[in-house]
């Protein structure tokens, strides 16, 4: 049709600009209906790079999709994992009633690669009889632990040692290395120490006193640089990730809920 489309020889570039002038603005509600149909089938494959599997993939039933699934501590009471909907979407509820435990998503990844993880939390109560690493306060509200593998041979004897009496008597899948992010009562944003209870586990504190309760806060983690930064090099492979409570403890209690983890490749 006449004006719907440029001559195929304009005679001069001000004749091709004039041309352009009438043709443009027709065509531009078509490249937008193109541009939101290319975001469109963007979304699935961003979401595709992923290495976590949300909770789950229909409305909360109080269970989660797998890989997801429990994660206790032997001859401890468990506490309780829910899925809840809050704010039209499903996050992972966590009451540990003088209790422990999480929820582990398994992987398998290449640990000298730049993962990222970030995620969401909120806690509702801070544990007032808390002390960060020690074996008597060894309580979190909430805590994010990332399971890394190490070469045996890279690891100190003793730890070297400590290490297959454990898989030998207790679990043979036991990580060689944890990174263990906290959201801590007492310690500030920033603080670090090995756990009290062993020195494969290394604790950063994420939040600390100041921390708003009851609001949702969002976290972002190199997990290269930090292990790097925690073991002195990159892990073998990324073994898993749990979200968690725990104030076996203090005794105490706390709720404490989780949304949005994601763990993306990046640059």
């Amino acid at each position: 049709m006449p004006g719907d489309e440029i001559d195929a020889q304009p005679a001069d570039g001000a004749a091709r600009a004039v041309a352009l002038g009438r043709v443009l603005p027709r065509l531009a509600p078509k490249l937008m209906r193109a541009l939101m149909l290319g975001l469109a089938l963007l979304a699935p494959l961003a979401l595709a790079q992923n290495a976590l599997t949300p909770w789950t993939a229909g409305p909360p039933q109080g269970e989660w999709s797998a890989p997801w699934r429990l994660a206790d501590i032997p001859k401890l009471k468990s506490s309780a994992r829910t899925l809840v909907e809050q704010q039209d979407r499903v996050v992972l509820r966590i009451q540990a009633d003088a209790a422990a435990g999480g929820l582990l998503h398994p992987l398998d990844l290449p640990g000298d690669q730049p993962w990222r993880l970030s995620w969401q939390w909120r806690t509702e109560q801070h544990l007032d009889k808390a002390r960060f690493a020690t074996r008597a306060g060894d309580d979190y509200a909430a805590r994010v632990y990332v399971l890394l593998d190490y070469p045996l041979a890279s690891l100190p004897f003793l730890t070297r040692q400590k290490l297959r009496l454990a898989r030998a008597f207790f679990d043979p899948s036991l990580p060689a290395a944890t990174l263990s992010y906290v959201w801590d009562n007492r310690a500030a944003p920033g603080s670090h120490a090995r756990s009290a209870y062993t020195e494969t586990v290394e604790m950063r504190v994420l939040r600390g006193p100041e921390a708003p309760l009851g609001q949702w806060l969002t976290e972002r983690r190199d997990l290269r640089a930090d292990a790097v930064a925690a073991f002195g090099s990159a892990p073998r492979r990324i073994l898993g990730v749990v979200f968690a409570a725990d104030s076996d403890n203090t005794g105490e209690s706390v709720t404490s809920y989780f949304a949005e983890p994601q763990l993306v490749e990046g640059r």
